[in-house]
């Protein structure tokens, strides 16, 4: 989920000041504390101060402005690693910068589009005026598939590629100004608490993007996949298992921690664009899910998904065979989006078969004796669905 540095940097100081040993009413470890607020300052500074210095600025992206977009990103870049512990390693970053190619061509400016990994357990990402790029090792732990990691940069790539952190700054000056004014006061001294109360702020941070500018990253970031050959259907997958990850979190101010207030209506119109541009929605791939394994154990032959074990049988050349074709019928046509009606057992010329979206998966007489029926099959095969579906329970698979 996309972050704006200042955003960041707010939550950054917040989990250092609860973690600091408060005696008699003064918080210690004040170095650090220092630190974080001087550089939270700054970047402020470099984000909002766009407007006054330059009031030319136009809501449209131009090539115009990427010589300027940049300088900004480079001087954010600076302060940004002076402060929070930066990963240098070579795998990984290779891994990212091959990814990267594939979305750039598709992007519409040409601006410094690079990733940059930061040492955070918490998932998440930001992109910079000019195209740089972070991303945190929480959010690479988090995130299950190169489509995943995929979309994340494709949205965080289109809020550079439209220039969104200059057009809101822009029209939230007055905000930024009032917002700037209890920054300074709080850095100074003991003004922590007057920075926590700030209601400026906690709009501030609420407000980094607009809903429409989230949704037209996600919206462009949802072309750019299906353009470079990744599933488009991980821009919905990383926005839904987010939300449940914050879910699992203690309940705080969400004035302040609350990310972006408005997830559902973001899934939603995700959705809608995806229906309306006619792109199919399967989530299985982006989540690594309904994972289709045969495995010898001790004589038997097990078919197994994700773990769970659908058919066993011993060990024979005709169990092989059936196997063999019952993973790649079942590789073809198991999604997480399959509502129970898909999978139905009825009679076609003549004979019993199970059927998913009116896709044959087995017939009667092409079962062994040992084999359970095929309505028991079909129950096996919805039990499996529903466990996959229960790691993201608030998805909308039928929609």
């Amino acid at each position: 989920m996309p972050l704006s540095v200042l955003y960041m940097a707010v939550k950054l100081l917040l989990c250092a000041i609860k973690t600091q040993v408060i005696y008699n009413g003064c918080i210690r470890g004040g170095v650090f504390l220092k630190k974080l607020s001087k550089f939270l300052l700054i970047i402020f500074f470099i984000c909002s101060s766009t407007l006054s210095i330059e009031a030319y600025t136009t809501p449209e992206p131009s090539t115009k402005t990427i010589k300027r977009e940049i300088k900004m990103g480079k001087k954010a870049v600076i302060e940004i690693e002076k402060t929070l512990p930066r990963v240098l390693d070579p795998n990984k970053e290779a891994h990212l910068a091959m990814i990267t190619g594939k979305l750039t061509p598709f992007l519409q400016r040409d601006l410094d589009y690079n990733v940059r990994i930061l040492e955070m357990k918490e998932p998440n990402a930001f992109s910079l005026p000019g195209g740089t790029t972070y991303i945190t090792t929480g959010m690479l732990s988090f995130l299950k598939s190169d489509a995943e990691i995929a979309a994340i940069l494709a949205h965080e790539f289109v809020h550079a590629d439209r220039a969104h952190v200059i057009i809101q700054n822009a029209k939230n000056a007055k905000l930024n100004i009032i917002t700037l004014i209890g920054i300074i006061a709080a850095t100074q001294g003991a003004g922590v608490p007057a920075m926590l109360m700030s209601n400026g702020l906690q709009t501030a941070i609420m407000n980094s993007y607009s809903i429409d500018m989230e949704k037209e990253a996600d919206a462009r970031g949802i072309d750019i996949l299906h353009k470079a050959g990744y599933n488009p259907s991980a821009m919905l997958t990383t926005m839904e298992r987010l939300k449940i990850e914050r879910l699992k979190k203690a309940y705080v101010d969400p004035g302040i921690y609350q990310t972006h207030p408005d997830d559902k209506e973001r899934v939603d119109a995700a959705l809608k664009y995806m229906k309306d541009k006619g792109i199919e929605v399967q989530r299985k791939e982006a989540v690594q899910s309904l994972k289709i394994v045969t495995t010898n154990v001790s004589g038997d032959i097990l078919l197994t998904v994700d773990g769970h074990t659908l058919v066993s049988l011993k060990e024979s050349k005709e169990a092989e065979n059936i196997f063999n074709e019952l993973t790649i019928k079942l590789n073809n046509n198991l999604e997480l989006e399959l509502a129970p009606y898909d999978i139905q057992v009825t009679e076609r010329d003549g004979e019993e078969s199970l059927f998913i979206r009116g896709n044959n998966i087995i017939k009667k007489s092409e079962c062994l004796p040992e084999m359970p029926t095929l309505n028991e099959l079909r129950k096996r095969i919805n039990d499996v669905l529903n466990n996959a579906r229960r790691e993201n329970p608030l998805s909308n698979y039928y929609q």
